[in-house]
């Protein structure tokens, strides 16, 4: 949101100063923990940012609020780190990272491996926040590229390796995130007791979301709403914004945000970004920040942009101080959101039908997630002379409890109207505690259904409209979604190389990974569904099974069965293993049909028309097992070669399947 009270905010913060994993990690104690081990660990010093690179990025722009910088560093664990060995055979190795005066810290990692068997865990100078542990299995499906905050100027890496462990260690960082400010709330649960005082926080007018009777009848939006930060250049930015339902009803990670917070364009690969679940209060202290609003570690990270008013053509590129048409972002997670969070996908209203009264839920400052509330109808405006009648022109009430506005870092939040739906995101605007009647501006939802472009990327309705039912609104709901359909994945790497790959040698071993769209389902593998024999552990129910061992050579069908109490997911593919005198690179049986590969998107099917002709339907899979595209043969133009276009996609991994060749899964590699 654009707000001069940023300098504000900043002059505290120099008063203060001058005094002073889906990320989804699985939990548990990190081995010192456990042992009493207070190792005396290397300390490596990032220098503090100055206050005036700080005051001109934020006179520079007043769009984002601000709230760390981006430091270089180039530290390995394996060289850098302090290792211990045990009695067990085992050893540990720690990594301390001090930034003076930071409120917080982050680490992006430019190599994240880690050996089978072993675990990493990150905490604070007083081992009071923890997070991990992460393990080998960590980038099976999402790439680990940097952490959450964790609280104090220290952060502190912890490695454990059994004696057992096997596999490459490869823990790099590249970055470091130095938090100033806008984490106040989050954090301090996390610091000594000694050193309560000080915080910035939001102004004293702002409601929280656990005072009634505001929050009455408005649980729903307050628990779609979400906190993010993201990293753009040199610096770290923070907004908020709300996951949203689709006419599917099947629980896919989207988040509503602002095209501003990012300035994202459609099909973005985004890397730098935490989005952070129930940050809020658990009572109502109105004009006062003293209670524990955190629940510490419920986040995730990255996503991919789907659409955005970026890739329209209404008011884009936009004039100086306006935004890019009606100024939407709508960004898929790449793993589904954990029921445990307790997510509400939010209903959506897309009708320009009257609005009587409503609300938003925000992150004002940074701060724990608050409530603001209109009482008169919003009108039509257009956002400092950009998109005409794009925004909702949004004057607040003054309730119980205080009288919300909106601030820095409200940016992207949810307008939701008298029908608990969404009906806008927060661009900017002039309203204050000092001046709570000034407007706020909102794109509107219906513009940012189709009015912004013809492609779909710059557009809502080929999103969250999947059916094609043109209705004008959406109900919301929580997870289960009545409308999920169970899908599943294999994801699986050589043993002893760590890296993925679908054909090894004769007596080699794969760590298999089994995935689905369900936080709770059984596993069923069965390793040699072909009956060639000579499989270590022919069949498995963990979901994660690793060094399975095949002795025979041949064409080894590997089937994965994921059930839950009502469906049945089956995926299958092949892992070819070559006697000991066969080379992997000429008889890849994938690079034998599919050319190039890698590729762009466009390949070749190296078959005769007439064998083209006999493969039926052909269906095009993403890395979470979701079909992206039907090829149907029989209705194009065959010739020999066929080339085939995949629709939209992003670099990654894909899958290529036929109907009339159940058993096989062809992997296709897009590398830009």
């Amino acid at each position: 949101m654009i707000n001069p009270k940023n300098n504000f905010i900043l002059y505290v913060f120099i008063l203060y100063s001058s005094a002073f994993f889906s990320q989804i990690s699985e939990g548990g104690i990190p081995y010192s923990f456990k042992n009493n081990i207070e190792p005396i660990i290397s300390e490596f010093s990032i220098d503090q940012p100055s206050l005036t690179e700080i005051q001109s990025e934020i006179n520079n722009n007043e769009d984002d609020y601000l709230v760390g910088v981006i430091k270089d560093v180039q530290l390995s664990l394996t060289k850098n780190g302090t290792w211990i060995s045990h009695s067990d055979g085992s050893k540990s190795c720690f990594l301390k990272i001090r930034s003076k005066s930071a409120i917080g810290i982050s680490l992006f990692f430019e190599n994240f491996i880690i050996p089978k068997g072993a675990e990493l865990f990150v905490y604070n100078e007083n081992k009071k926040h923890v997070i991990g542990k992460f393990n080998s299995t960590t980038n099976s499906i999402n790439s680990l590229t940097h952490t959450q905050i964790v609280e104090g100027e220290v952060s502190i890496i912890e490695y454990y390796q059994p004696q057992n462990s096997s596999g490459n260690l490869d823990i790099t960082l590249n970055k470091i995130g130095y938090i100033f400010r806008g984490f106040e709330d989050y954090l301090k649960p996390f610091k000594n007791s000694s050193n309560l005082t000080g915080f910035s926080r939001a102004d004293p007018c702002q409601i929280d979301v656990a005072c009634s009777p505001e929050n009455i009848g408005w649980s729903e939006p307050i628990d779609a709403a979400v906190h993010f930060t993201y990293q753009q250049t040199s610096f770290i930015f923070s907004c908020s914004g709300s996951v949203i339902n689709n006419t599917a009803d099947d629980c896919t990670p989207y988040i509503l945000t602002a095209w501003h917070c990012g300035d994202s364009h459609a099909n973005q690969n985004l890397s730098g970004y935490t989005w952070y679940w129930n940050y809020q209060k658990s009572s109502c202290q109105p004009n006062t920040n003293t209670s524990n609003p955190s629940k510490g570690n419920q986040t995730m990270i990255n996503g991919v942009v789907r659409a955005s008013s970026g890739s329209g053509t209404l008011n884009n590129p936009p004039s100086s101080s306006q935004e890019a048409g009606s100024d939407f972002a709508l960004v898929e997670l790449n793993s589904i959101i954990p029921t445990s969070y307790n997510t509400f996908y939010a209903g959506w209203d897309r009708s320009t039908s009257s609005v009587s009264n409503g609300v938003s839920i925000h992150h004002p400052s940074g701060s724990a997630k608050k409530i603001s509330t209109f009482s008169n109808p919003p009108t039509s405006t257009s956002f400092n002379g950009g998109a005409a009648n794009a925004h909702w022109n949004v004057t607040w009430s003054s309730t119980s409890n205080g009288h919300g506005v909106t601030e820095a870092g409200s940016s992207g939040a949810s307008l939701f109207n008298q029908n608990k739906k969404i009906i806008g995101q927060l661009s900017g605007g002039s309203s204050f505690c000092s001046s709570p009647n000034s407007p706020d501006q909102f794109g509107k939802f219906s513009t940012s259904w189709s009015s912004n472009g013809s492609s779909p990327g710059a557009k809502l309705k080929p999103w969250l409209d999947p059916l094609n039912l043109n209705v004008n609104s959406l109900d919301g709901t929580y997870a289960p979604c009545s409308g999920t359909v169970l899908e599943c994945e294999i994801a699986f790497w050589n043993s002893q190389t760590q890296k993925e790959t679908d054909t090894i040698n004769q007596g080699e071993s794969i760590d298999f990974f089994g995935g689905s769209n369900l936080t709770t389902a059984n596993y069923s593998w069965n390793f040699d569904n072909t009956g060639l024999g000579g499989v270590s552990v022919p069949n498995s129910t963990n979901q994660n099974p690793s060094g399975v061992t095949f002795n025979n050579s041949g064409l080894f069908q590997v089937q994965l069965t994921v059930t839950n109490n009502q469906e049945i997911c089956l995926v299958d593919t092949v892992i070819k293993v070559l006697p000991l005198t066969t080379n992997i690179e000429v008889n890849d049986i994938t690079k034998k049909l599919i050319y190039p590969n890698p590729n762009n998107g466009t390949f070749n099917l190296n078959m005769s028309k007439e064998s083209i002709k006999n493969l039926g339907t052909g269906f095009i899979y993403n890395s979470i097992g979701k079909v992206i595209q039907k090829i149907n043969f029989n209705s194009l133009k065959l010739s020999d070669n066929l080339t085939i276009n995949i629709k939209g996609g992003n670099p990654g991994i894909y899958y290529l399947k036929f109907e009339n060749r159940p058993v096989f899964n062809y992997k296709i590699i897009l590398i830009d």
